[in-house]
């Protein structure tokens, strides 16, 4: 039942304090399934006799300068012992600085023991160097009141190193379905001396995760810089045999750049010597792989929140782009059924080289030369494609290939010579002259009226044989 009792307790420091060192070194790594608190195993560990013991806990072994490290010290003595908790605030942890001390009230553990929780807040002087620092023991008197006997309790020490780089990898949650969204935040607190390399964290691999989007934020914390990666990630299958997603442990390259380092750099005499730094790997449950007795689902995931944005994109779009092509397709179907039921239109007259011909004299009269030169050109386009088509009716040729054939190649089309050789020579210089005007950057009043010269030429030799 002690043994219970103390698996209960553990449970109860492990939420108040996660990721302390206690529960790292004594108890055995149980896998992330919730359980009942009574299946909790615990090994090589259980209250000794003595009166008073001390038992330490740390929230991390790595400290950066700027940081503060919380050292959680449980105090636990038998009934009839007196301890003087008074002390506590007192202590030194030399070369750490005590920022703060809270002292917790007396609490009753079990039938036969008593408890106090005391909090240190600790830093490391901006001035110590990277290397490992030691917290030093420290000792307690008791008094015991049963056997009036006095007697001295003593910590153990706790290593800690002091980094030059901290990297930390969070997520707002970590139990998803499938195409949902999970925000990952990689939080990077390093001294001024260290550099990044950019290049390692641009590639960083989520796999199986996708990257949405990544946001950065940096800022300055005294002598320490933070640097803050926002990643919206979202998995949408799972391969492999695999059940369970997890987000991969991330590793960060940098190098600590000092001056002779510096100047061997800049000078290129020698290389930079990088190192690396990594996160923890973060197990994502789905909730689509879950039983249903295995976590509570209700709660965990509200209503799916969409932007205007993407409610208009994906919602009043998709159904206006539905009801127009519904209504197109009304209307090619009732104008399908109308020309089936409305007697046949006279069908349009057959175009001759007589009506091209009147087409071209018009738009000859109708034109104009002014100094707009947009106008000017559009008229000179119109009397290109009217000479085109009298010219393809000529040598026989539809309008679609008079109008879109090279000026090169257009009279090799008569293949049965049915031009006279000086008008084909005309009709070949006209559409290089209309070609000129159309696509040359200015318009000439010369050139004009050498064009039209030469179609009223044309015009004159062919037209001839149409009255």
């Amino acid at each position: 039942m002690k043994y219970i009792r103390i698996a209960l307790w553990m449970g109860i420091i492990g939420a108040i304090f996660p990721g302390n060192s206690f529960m790292r070194a004594y108890a055995q790594e149980q896998p992330q399934i919730p359980a009942p608190a009574v299946e909790v195993e615990v090994a090589e560990f259980a209250l000794t006799d003595q009166p008073l013991e001390i038992w330490t806990f740390i929230d991390d072994y790595r400290l950066i300068t700027g940081k503060t490290l919380h050292l959680t010290v449980q105090i636990m003595w038998k009934l009839g012992v007196t301890v003087n908790l008074e002390g506590m605030g007192k202590i030194t942890f030399s070369p750490f600085t005590v920022e703060n001390v809270t002292v917790g009230e007396r609490q009753i553990f079990d039938n036969e023991h008593d408890y106090a929780v005391v909090t240190y807040a600790l830093s490391l002087p901006s001035d110590v160097k990277t290397g490992i620092y030691s917290i030093p023991a420290f000792s307690l008197p008791y008094r015991n009141e049963v056997d009036k006997t006095e007697g001295m309790a003593t910590s153990a020490p706790v290593a800690i190193k002091k980094v030059p780089i901290h990297v930390e990898g969070k997520v707002d949650r970590d139990v998803i379905a499938i195409g949902d969204r999970i925000t990952y935040t990689l939080t990077i607190r390093h001294e001024k001396k260290v550099n990044l390399l950019w290049e390692s964290i641009e590639k960083l691999n989520f796999s199986p995760f996708e990257v949405l989007q990544r946001e950065i934020k940096k800022s300055a914390e005294g002598t320490t810089e933070k640097t803050l990666i926002t990643y919206t990630l979202s998995l949408y299958e799972l391969t492999g045999k695999k059940k369970a997603a997890e987000i991969p442990e991330l590793t960060v390259l940098y190098y600590e750049e000092s001056p002779s380092q510096s100047d061997a750099a800049k000078s290129g005499s020698t290389l930079i010597e990088t190192q690396e730094v990594k996160t923890a790997s973060i197990p994502v449950i789905l909730n689509s792989l879950l039983k249903a007795v295995d976590v509570p689902l209700e709660g965990i995931k509200g209503p799916m929140s969409y932007s205007r944005k993407d409610v208009f994109s994906h919602g009043y779009l998709p159904m206006g782009a539905g009801i127009l092509l519904f209504v197109f397709l009304g209307i090619t179907t009732l104008r399908s059924l109308a020309g089936r039921w409305s007697p046949a239109a006279p069908k349009p007259a057959v175009e001759t080289p007589r009506i091209a011909l009147e087409r071209l004299e018009n738009t000859l009269a109708s034109f104009q030369y002014t100094d707009d030169e947009a106008i000017s050109r559009n008229a000179i386009h119109n009397i290109n494609k009217a000479l085109r088509t009298y010219a393809g009716m000529l040598i026989g040729i539809s309008n679609e290939q008079a109008q879109s054939v090279t000026t090169s190649d257009f009279l090799k089309y008569d293949t049965q010579k049915q031009l006279p050789e000086e008008v084909s020579a005309i009709i070949q210089t006209v559409l290089k002259q209309l070609d000129e005007l159309i696509f040359g950057r200015h318009l000439g009043k010369e050139p004009v009226d050498s064009m039209l010269q030469g179609v009223k030429e044309m015009i004159e030799r062919t037209g001839l044989n149409m009255k």
